[in-house]
């Protein structure tokens, strides 16, 4: 088959953009589709942790991201009397390991706006107001039929074209519902007063009357999120008066905005596999989740930089095609527990509305951030396998494209014939560079995504069990 593109994306949200143009900063032919002509106008995602942050640093786009962006002030779980239940609270100049604030709270239309002009620059063929009507794939490829009557050929084909993904249901992938359904109103407002009294940080509101979220944005955004009751309707939430009944213990009309009102089913499901031959799912097409943690639009990026390293690898000869394999391997089962996060802390808001401080010890709540626990990481006990690498506390390097491999002081330096193959970047590290986070007779394998693949003292071993699963077993000689 001859390929228009080596990738099409179907989606150009934030997800769909960010894999076009980590796909193409990695010297890859990308053909990127929506069926919509401009971004949409107001915001949905609204907070981005430090690990999307980096990887926007490392496509080249933090200082636009600052320009769109406020650091957040940490969050907290309240009762219906207002006394803290559980929070923290963050200083707005605190940066954490990985060199950026631990969570951000942006403005979706212009990050969106600014991504896909680097995608563009990048070279990306963006293509809007184009839908995909039907595909077919083989071993070649993919040929996607589109509505304006043309199809386009590509060797491998993302869908990120949302929850209600034309991709997923023309490859018939299912999603596994994770039990957790609720409804909800959305309400994003700008503040007019900057006088009024708001809470600086994201507070769960646990009040048995109803429960309410409530989150600080960029600027001058603040939004509400209103559990509704079994009895209330969605056409009834959406009523004028219903909502001015709601937002009437927070401000009046002429100190809030109301730029936007959306009624959700807030819910967690998971695609039962996230590839199918050369075809891959990403952000809202392979998971969904409540927003409670802020980690729907963080989960669909990792999906995007996952992917557009592993793409690259094998187009360009340094990887082997089973290394796609690990995609789905890796990250549906990091973004289930994500989801399981996500749908936890629902729970524990509604536990603490009625059970207050006793609700703690549900366990609600308690699960560690996930890691990648399966696919090109070594199994290891050394707590950031799986991780993404912190930054050095020295400033001696930053993670580039490409493999990167760290030699602490006592560690040997002659590193197996595969890392050069790879272009891995080789950085001998000092004692201090990252605490004592790592002893210094290791070896630190950090993948082209950041995460870190092993923590060794057995550099020959450690890269024989590796090697397979990034070069395949035809090239074991590495």
């Amino acid at each position: 088959m001859e390929h228009d593109a080596d990738v099409a994306i179907v989606g150009c949200g934030p997800v769909g953009v960010m894999a076009a143009l980590r796909c193409s900063q990695r010297g890859l032919r990308v053909i990127a589709l929506d069926n919509e002509t401009e971004v949409y106008p107001l915001p949905r995602a609204i907070g981005m942790d430090d690990e999307i942050q980096d990887l926007f640093a490392r496509a080249g786009l933090i200082e636009s991201l600052r320009d769109h962006s406020t650091p957040g002030r940490g969050g907290d779980f309240v009762d219906a009397s207002g006394e803290r239940v559980v929070g923290v609270d963050v200083s707005p100049d605190f940066v954490g390991v990985l060199g950026h604030p631990p969570m951000i709270m942006f403005d979706q239309p212009s990050v969106e706006t600014f991504l896909r002009d680097a995608a563009v620059d990048a070279g990306v063929d963006l293509r809007l107001g184009v839908r995909a009507t039907g595909l077919v794939a083989n071993d070649l490829g993919v040929t996607l039929e589109l509505d304006d009557g043309t199809s386009l050929r590509s060797r491998w084909l993302i869908g990120a074209d949302g929850a209600k993904s034309t991709v997923r249901d023309l490859i018939g992938v299912d999603l596994i519902d994770q039990e957790f359904d609720q409804n909800w109103l959305v309400v994003d407002t700008t503040l007019l007063d900057p006088g009024l009294a708001l809470p600086p940080l994201a507070r769960q509101h646990c009040d048995p009357k109803r429960v309410v979220t409530f989150v600080p944005g960029h600027e001058t955004r603040r939004r509400w999120e209103f559990q509704l009751k079994p009895d209330e309707t969605r056409d009834q939430a959406l009523e004028p008066g219903f909502l001015d009944a709601l937002l009437a213990d927070w401000g009046r009309p002429d100190q809030l905005q109301i730029d936007r009102v959306a009624a959700y089913r807030f819910h967690g499901v998971v695609a039962d596999r996230f590839s199918s031959g050369p075809i891959f799912l990403a952000g809202d097409a392979a998971h969904q989740m409540p927003p409670f943690n802020g980690q729907g639009m963080c989960s669909g990026m990792r999906d995007a930089e996952n992917l557009a390293w592993k793409l690259a690898a094998v187009a360009h000869g340094s990887a082997g095609p089973q290394l796609l394999d690990s995609y789905d391997e890796e990250r549906r089962p990091h973004a289930a527990q994500q989801v399981a996060q996500s749908v936890d802390a629902g729970k524990l808001i509604d536990a603490i509305a009625h059970d207050g401080e006793r609700a703690l010890e549900s366990g609600y709540g308690r699960r560690k951030f996930p890691r990648l626990e399966h696919g090109v990481v070594e199994s290891g006990d050394h707590r950031l396998i799986g991780l993404p690498l912190p930054a050095p506390v020295d400033g001696s390097f930053t993670i580039g494209t490409s493999w990167t491999v760290l030699t602490g002081p006592g560690a040997t330096t002659e590193l197996p014939e595969l890392w050069t193959a790879l272009g891995a970047a080789a950085h001998p590290i000092a004692a201090s560079a990252f605490g004592d986070t790592f002893d210094p007779t290791t070896t630190v394998i950090v993948r082209p995504d950041r995460i870190v693949a092993a923590v060794t003292t057995d550099m020959s071993a450690t890269t024989s069990r590796l090697a397979p699963l990034i070069v395949g077993e035809s090239r074991v000689e590495y």
